[in-house]
């Protein structure tokens, strides 16, 4: 998937050398044994890190500690692949990069170990692709339910897994100021998700066989926190995640220091980070089904 080729439509000059520019490469997985793997690199050049890269890498488990690693690297310690697929920050790495559409992340390190590998499936989603004051940004999920399987591990804490994941691939040079929040349901036979913030959405809704239209699909939050993804009445399907207790929540600026925290406040960047598993109930046609839930909000 040409990413940098999208990016790079209609403008005079490399986009991503812009002083606004920043990307992020986004992993999830939600493993059958209850616990929620997040790994994320991010990179840019807005103020004072421009071409540094941040990577972090999460699992959290039921009845146990969570494992959380932290790496930051300068210039030359970043390698994008020139495709924008994947990303390297040290030793560390996320994304698209071994021949074939699977994603791998990997980490070795005295505070943690982690390879995981993600095999492509659910359905294919569209690039969503907006404007922001003359400016580009994108949203691609490259893989929308895939199967994943591996270890992640710090001492004697975690272990082998295998689940169901899910990635997200973001960037460009514009600059969005609303919150974001992303909502997906995974389970066999399952794949539905929104990924909005303001008016730009990335969405997809697969059951069984069958692709349902998300154009029109909105998302609220009930009385008791779980976030509502109606598809109605376009499509008689209600999706409903209530978030649960594995998780975390994060401040995305922790790592910059008070000058560059000023400078991304004001290109818009979002710093409260908090991801949650949940449950999913799918009513759809009037049959009830069940799936694992996912609800991400940056604020």
């Amino acid at each position: 998937m040409m990413l940098a080729a999208l990016w790079g439509l209609g403008c005079a000059s490399a986009p991503t050398e812009s002083l606004t520019w920043r990307e992020q490469w986004e992993l999830f997985v939600l493993t059958e044994d209850g616990s929620l793997i997040e790994g994320r690199v991010a990179t840019g050049n807005t103020g004072l890190y421009r071409g540094q890269g941040h990577f972090r890498a999460s699992r959290w488990m039921p009845g146990t500690t969570a494992i959380v690693f932290a790496m930051d690297g300068g210039p030359a310690d970043v390698d994008v692949s020139d495709a924008h697929e994947s990303v390297r920050v040290g030793s560390a790495l996320l994304g698209r990069y071994e021949e074939g559409p699977h994603w791998t992340l990997r980490l070795a390190h005295e505070e943690a170990n982690a390879i995981v590998h993600v095999d492509p499936g659910g359905p294919p989603v569209d690039l969503a692709t907006s404007l922001v004051d003359g400016k580009q940004w994108t949203v691609a999920v490259p893989i929308a339910n895939g199967e994943a399987h591996g270890w992640f591990t710090a001492g004697r804490r975690g272990g082998k897994f295998e689940g169901r994941a899910l990635a997200v691939h973001r960037g460009g040079d514009g600059a969005i100021r609303e919150p974001r929040t992303l909502v997906a349901a995974l389970g066999n036979g399952i794949s539905i998700g929104l990924d909005h913030q303001g008016t730009h959405r990335a969405g997809w809704a697969r059951i069984g066989d069958r692709d349902i239209p998300t154009d029109r699909v909105v998302h609220a939050t009930g009385a008791r926190g779980e976030s509502i993804l109606d598809f109605r009445p376009q499509t008689d399907l209600v999706v409903t995640v209530t978030p649960g207790t594995i998780g975390g929540n994060f401040d995305g600026h922790a790592e910059l220091l008070a000058g560059e925290r000023l400078v991304a406040g004001a290109w818009g960047h979002r710093g409260d980070r908090r991801i949650r598993r949940g449950k999913a109930a799918v009513a759809f046609e009037g049959e009830d089904l069940v799936a694992s839930g996912l609800v991400l909000e940056v604020r």
